[in-house]
């Protein structure tokens, strides 16, 4: 397993450096924000491991010349690593084949499908998850073999880690019964059912929790069976991207199934037809039949629950396990010396191919234009496309695109329809008023306040609109709802500049009292320990002994496995003479 490690390692860094070095994305900025404070909710595991990586980027940051964003992305890779070694791990563990895991492992480590749950930062908490669940898999696996008890903490624990980093290991319990019944005796079955079924209310708390206060809104934007029709065709598109995808995209402009139509039915049939191939195949080529169900029973989660993104790539990363378990099988049921020739083939292709994807990170507005030319009638990509180039400078262009995501909002889906015109309308009011249309700006800004009230952004826009016009006494109150509903630096700053042109000395002062404690807060983050100076220099001598020092273990490690099975091969090979 440390062979495989090592291999891991050197090609998740390999494959994934193209991408290493890109701008933050979407979502990664407010959720490495809230890894800063306390609130970490249900994912506590997840927050805390972006916490822990910040940690190490204020230490060593300051003697390497990487941004932020490489840091995070670092130790998303050594999580990817993990995982496909957890599931070598697994595979060895069920099949006793070391040759089988490996290549398990290596297609769920080099496969493109991946890059999402790697380079997008944030959704570390899908691969971090994951890795939780195979190592608890695995550990199980272990237990069944060897009988000894003491892996039953090991189950436990990961399992626990799992459910405390994604709300979607809650299916641990029934993979688990799945890979007894595959693999093992299945004895004291009611025994078995009874720890699952207390496993399984440990790791539904998190689950319960999550959606205690937002669930009727997330889980109640679609009707259940239209959501569950739709699924036919969802996986059928994860199948196409599970085996060689094409074209990938962080968004997919996908409507939900309005009615059944011929295209639909044969969707479902061909989802069918491979799930009763995969029962099929378990009396048959069990460890092809177990990856194809497995592949099932790790997506149920996200195919039962209607979740408001209809399809994203990132959640097939755990479920991608499946596939690659049952390529395995595959290669384990031919067994000849030209598989094993393809499979390097195909891992090597398959890695240059997400060594691409990786790179088309790189640059924010190359990235979206990619999915605008896709999807050119999406309004979130739109949306989102219009606020890059305004931060670029190009004023015009994103009025053009949030014009025509204006002409497009009736396309957002129920949960986000809201959110998405009010995004609309914000970036229209920016545009407006910087290029001086301070009556468009502002109707846009009230548009945004009538569809949501308590969006602290919207009273923003408001608020520097009426600076503009000079409507001072206006801009004071709506710096004030600013400042109520979104608290923060900016937030004080504007409402004291606003309160000092209206003459109202007792907000300004409140205001400045509210911006000086959030300076001094910024100032103590940005205080934050790191290396002295005087240090630096020691600090890079020791990196550079630990890099050594890991390389020289990597080799050691390769070394003495080759020199193991050099070993072996001879005292075959001299037991055969003896014989003859």
């Amino acid at each position: 397993m440390r062979v495989f490690f090592v291999f891991a390692i050197t090609a998740g860094l390999l494959i994934y450096s193209t991408g290493l070095t890109a701008p933050l994305h979407l979502d990664d900025p407010n959720v490495l924000r809230i890894a800063e404070t306390v609130g970490w909710g249900t994912r506590t595991l997840g927050y805390a491991s972006f916490w822990l990586n910040r940690q190490i980027l204020l230490f060593i940051g300051s003697v390497l010349p990487w941004r932020e964003a490489f840091y995070y992305r670092l130790g998303n890779v050594f999580i990817h690593a993990l995982a496909a070694t957890a599931l070598f791990w697994l595979v060895r563990e069920i099949t006793q084949r070391w040759l089988t895991a490996a290549v398990a492992g290596a297609l769920f480590l080099v496969h493109p499908i991946q890059t999402q749950a790697v380079t997008y930062i944030s959704q570390r908490f899908e691969s971090q998850a994951a890795m939780f669940m195979f190592l608890s898999a695995a550990a199980f696996a272990r237990f069944r073999r060897t009988n000894t008890k003491l892996w039953i903490p090991a189950v436990v624990v990961f399992a626990i880690g799992a459910a405390l980093t994604k709300e979607t290991a809650v299916v641990l319990p029934l993979w688990l019964l799945f890979i007894e019944f595959e693999f093992f005796e299945g004895i004291h079955l009611r025994k078995l059912v009874l720890y699952m079924a207390v496993l399984g209310l440990l790791l539904v708390v998190p689950a319960l929790r999550a959606f205690q206060g937002s669930g009727q809104i997330t889980l109640g934007w679609i009707a259940w069976h239209q959501y569950l029709l739709t699924q036919g065709p969802i996986l059928t598109k994860y199948f196409e991207l599970a085996t060689w995808p094409r074209r990938q995209f962080l968004f997919y402009d996908f409507q939900p199934v309005g009615s059944i139509t011929g295209t639909v039915v044969l969707e479902w049939l061909l989802v069918i037809g491979v799930a009763a191939f995969g029962l099929f195949l378990l009396r048959r080529q069990r460890l092809i039949g177990f990856g194809i169900i497995s592949f099932f029973i790790l997506l149920l989660p996200v195919m039962l629950l209607p979740l408001p993104d209809l399809i994203v790539e990132h959640r097939l990363y755990g479920a991608f396990a499946g596939v690659a378990i049952a390529a395995a099988g595959c290669v384990q049921v031919i067994n000849r010396k030209w598989v094993l020739a393809a499979v390097a083939i195909l891992v090597v292709a398959l890695g240059v191919k997400t060594a691409r994807r990786n790179s088309e990170w790189q640059d924010q507005l190359t990235f979206l234009e990619m999915h605008h030319a896709a999807f050119p009638r999406d309004p979130q990509i739109l949306t989102r496309l219009a606020s890059y180039y305004f931060m670029s400078g190009y004023v015009n262009k994103s009025l053009e695109l949030n014009l025509e995501a204006r002409r497009y909002e009736d396309r957002f889906n129920t949960y986000y329809s809201q959110q998405g015109h009010v995004l609309t309308a914000i970036n229209l009011s920016s545009a407006y008023l910087a290029k001086g249309d301070f009556q468009n700006a502002e109707i846009e800004a009230r548009r945004a306040i009538a569809a949501k009230p308590k969006e602290g952004y919207a009273w923003r826009a408001l608020g520097y609109v009426q600076m503009q016009e000079r409507k001072f006494p206006e801009a004071v109150e709506s710096f004030k709802k600013y400042s109520e509903l979104l608290p923060n630096g900016e937030a004080w700053e504007a409402l004291e500049l606003a309160a000092t042109r209206a003459g109202d000395a007792a907000t300004a002062k409140l205001a400045a009292e509210k911006l000086n404690a959030e300076s001094e807060k910024a100032s103590a983050v940005a205080a934050s320990p790191g290396i002295p100076e005087r240090y630096k220099s020691f600090a890079i001598f020791g990196l550079t002994l630990g890099v050594l020092g890991a390389l020289a273990w990597a080799v050691y490690t390769v070394w003495a496995a080759i020199a193991g099975l050099a070993n072996h091969k001879g005292t075959r090979t001299q037991g055969s003479s003896q014989v003859m």
